[in-house]
């Protein structure tokens, strides 16, 4: 089975929570389970004019929306989530987002190619899994089985950028 990074589409300008430092930072989450984090965290957005709601969030930590929510608990249904409203005053709008607590993996290798970074992951770490996450040197990157992200596409879901992994055997590194 295909696993793709998903991302926030370069053509779309995901929300940004103000004041989220200390909050919604990695190091804070790190460890943390679903009942650790409070149960109402509203935020409010940055300023920017062509902001859109997006469908997935990867600044200042994956998050995702219902309708993705929905479609991972379809296929992992222990997944845990926290609750999160952004609004966003200029447009006196809201939308809730849902951050996911991930199994972290490792073993990730990037090489840089013609068309960009390459991400490599062995097949063992992947197993099967709906969705992991997976820490990089400058970012996290979260991955998606092929079926998972089938689904939510065809749900509408909106600002979501992909690339292929590339799955190597157990100590196979291609680099």
């Amino acid at each position: 089975m295909k696993y793709f990074w998903i991302y926030v589409d370069g053509n779309y300008v995901a929300p940004v929570p103000k004041d989220w430092y200390g909050k919604l930072d990695a190091r804070t989450l790190q460890g943390k389970h679903a009942y650790e984090i409070p149960k109402h965290l509203i935020f409010l957005t940055e300023r920017h004019m062509q902001m859109v709601f997006t469908d997935v969030i990867t600044f200042p930590c994956f998050m995702v929306s219902k309708t993705v929510r929905d479609v991972l608990l379809q296929y992992a249904p222990a997944l845990k989530f926290a609750r999160i409203v952004l609004y966003s005053k200029e447009r006196k709008r809201s939308m809730a987002y849902y951050l996911p607590f991930l199994k972290q993996e490792q073993s990730v290798k990037l090489a840089k190619g013609a068309g960009g970074t390459d991400i490599f992951m062995e097949r063992e770490k992947l197993s099967g899994k709906v969705i992991l996450e997976t820490k990089g040197m400058d970012r996290t990157y979260v991955m998606v089985r092929m079926d998972v992200l089938e689904s939510m596409l065809r749900r509408g879901a909106a600002g979501i950028g992909l690339r292929e992994i590339h799955i190597v055997e157990s100590g196979k590194w291609p680099l």
